[in-house]
C-alpha cells in the first residue's frame, strides 16, 4: 500500500513537471495562457462571422483582475493569416487597444478575477466571408503599462476553411 502511495505520488509530480515544462518562461512570467476555440454561433451575429473563444488561465501563484481597460477582451491582438498572407490589424482596433493598454480607462467593469489556476473566457468575431484558409492567433501583452517588463503571451493558431460556394455540391 505505501508502495503504490509512492508511486502515485511520483506520478503526480511527474505531471505536475511536465505541466511547467510545457508552459514557456513568456507565459511564467506574464502569469497567464491564452488558448483559442471556436465558439458556437450566437443569435444576432451573422453566419459569415466565425466565434472565437480566448480561454485566459491564471498560471501565477497571485490572484489576476480585470480592471476597466482590460473588459472585455480590450487587451486582445487578433492576429489573422489569410492564405498565407498576413492581415494588418485594423486601424481603429489598434488604436483602441493601445488607449486601453495605457489607460486611464472609463466604462464598466465585469470585475472579474481569476485565482490561481482559474480561468476566463472572451468572446471575439472575425468576418470570414472569402474562401480560403485563415489562421487566427490571439496575443495580449503581460505587463501593458510596463514596457520594460512587458511579454507578449501567444496562444495557439486555430486554421478555419472557408470553402468557395457550391464546393460541396454533389456533382
Amino acid at each position: 500500500m505505501r508502495k503504490s502511495m509512492s508511486y502515485f505520488g511520483v506520478m503526480i509530480l511527474a505531471v505536475s513537471a511536465g505541466t511547467l515544462c510545457a508552459q514557456t518562461s513568456v507565459e511564467k512570467d506574464a502569469g497567464f495562457t491564452l488558448t483559442l476555440s471556436r465558439g458556437t454561433a450566437r443569435y444576432g451575429v451573422p453566419q459569415s462571422y466565425e466565434v472565437l473563444v480566448v480561454k485566459f488561465t491564471n498560471i501565477s501563484q497571485r490572484e489576476i483582475g480585470e480592471n476597466v481597460c482590460s473588459a472585455f477582451g480590450a487587451f486582445y491582438n487578433l492576429k489573422v493569416v489569410y492564405n498565407g498572407v498576413p492581415i494588418e490589424e485594423k486601424e481603429e482596433h489598434r488604436k483602441h487597444r493601445k488607449t486601453m493598454e495605457k489607460g486611464p480607462c472609463s466604462g464598466s467593469n465585469p470585475g472579474r478575477k481569476a485565482k490561481p489556476g482559474q480561468s476566463l473566457e472572451d468572446t471575439l468575431y472575425y468576418e470570414t466571408t472569402k474562401p480560403g484558409t485563415y489562421e487566427l492567433t490571439v496575443e495580449r501583452e503581460g505587463f501593458p503599462g510596463d514596457p520594460d517588463r512587458s511579454v507578449t503571451v501567444k496562444s495557439n493558431t486555430l486554421t478555419v476553411v472557408v470553402p468557395e460556394p457550391g464546393a460541396d455540391a454533389p456533382k
